[in-house]
């Protein structure tokens, strides 16, 4: 397998205090080491200070972010009930990462048609027809949408819970199939300008600050670009089939924030899990967390004891003894499955 080409490595001189500034090819965001200067390079040989530059400082350090994470896993619904006892730390790795927010004002104006059903007719003629009933709207929200200023946005795991619409916990089901994603928890806005402060390096102490290599004008694109798809999903949600949706992004400035995060690594019971951790404030901002086992005896006796009143009444009322086979084989799935879990299985 031939190995891709290591990018060059290329210097220009500091803006601000003349020092060297290396950075590599295809890097357009660099800051230089010495000072915290950040230039862009906006063209062959243009060179541009980036003034809305900011950071976020680093107000945890390594020993203090497994102090951060206990409580996570402490809390929330489906969470095996000893992951914090039980959890291993194999790997903390801290890193400051910059990203473009793109702040925003955006407004959606939507129609379509859901389904609906009506009852007709009377006596022998009587039935149900379907029929579709058109439905219109509009809804508007302010973000201060975080792009990240790199190419490989899987480059570092979970930066996509900064924005709405993917996912602050990860709830791992293991094998149980039952589970229809139950536990995880959707990202909500996140604000990277809250508590931001002008760029200094000694508030990133002891972390490595990595260079962007999207410049300001690809960002907003971006950030204008799925700020529309997730309205087009939100519109989307509202209704049965969409048949228009026009979003309106105005975007009132674009500033560099540099965000100091954690990478945690951890074993549970052997099996690996990561967890991003906002370096400034200790929050988690995503993480994997393994349902306990107890928890799926409880959603696997649920759902048995759902169809066991499903087949019970199906028995009774349509009259068909067959049925109460039904009744019984899910009870009895919900019981083995029970001391299974607790005899012999040990995740």
């Amino acid at each position: 397998m031939t190995k891709p080409p290591q990018a060059a490595r290329k210097e220009i001189s500091c803006t601000n205090c003349g020092a060297p500034v290396p950075y590599l090819e295809g890097e357009a965001v660099l800051t230089c080491e010495y000072c915290g200067t950040t230039s862009m390079l906006a063209g062959f040989d243009k060179i541009v200070k980036v003034e809305a530059h900011y950071v976020l400082p680093a107000k945890v350090d390594k020993a203090g972010v497994r102090a951060a994470v206990t409580p996570w896993m402490e809390k929330g619904w489906l969470k095996a009930a000893d992951l914090a006892e039980k959890a291993v730390f194999s790997q903390v790795d801290g890193i400051v990462l910059p990203f473009w927010v793109v702040k925003t004002r955006a407004k959606t104006f939507w129609s379509g048609m859901n389904r609906r059903t009506r009852t007709v007719g009377s006596g022998d003629n009587k039935r149900t027809e379907e029929y579709w009933e058109p439905a219109s709207g509009d809804f508007s929200e302010d973000y201060n949408w975080s792009v990240y200023a790199r190419e490989d946005p899987a480059e570092y795991w979970g930066l996509d819970a900064l924005n709405p619409g993917s996912k602050s916990v990860r709830a791992d089901w293991g094998k149980f199939f039952l589970g229809f994603g139950m536990g995880s928890k959707a990202s909500g806005k996140s604000d990277l300008l809250a508590g931001k402060e002008p760029f200094a390096l000694d508030k990133v102490r002891e972390m490595k600050v990595q260079n962007g290599q999207i410049t300001q004008e690809r960002a907003e694109r971006k950030g204008r670009d799925d700020i529309i798809a997730l309205h087009r999903k939100t519109a989307e949600g509202k209704v049965t089939r969409i048949t228009d949706c026009d979003t309106t992004v105005d975007v009132t400035g674009v500033d560099l924030v540099y965000l100091p995060l954690y990478q945690v690594a951890y074993t549970y019971r052997g099996k690996p899990y990561r967890i991003l951790v906002n370096g400034h404030d200790g929050e988690v901002i995503t993480g994997e967390a393994p349902v306990g086992k107890w928890d799926k005896v409880v959603i696997l006796s649920i759902i048995m004891a759902i169809l066991a009143a499903v087949f019970g009444l199906l028995a009774y009322f349509a009259d068909i003894p067959g049925l109460w086979i039904g009744t019984g084989a899910s009870v009895l799935i919900a019981v083995l499955y029970g001391v299974w879990t607790g005899v012999w299985r040990k995740d």
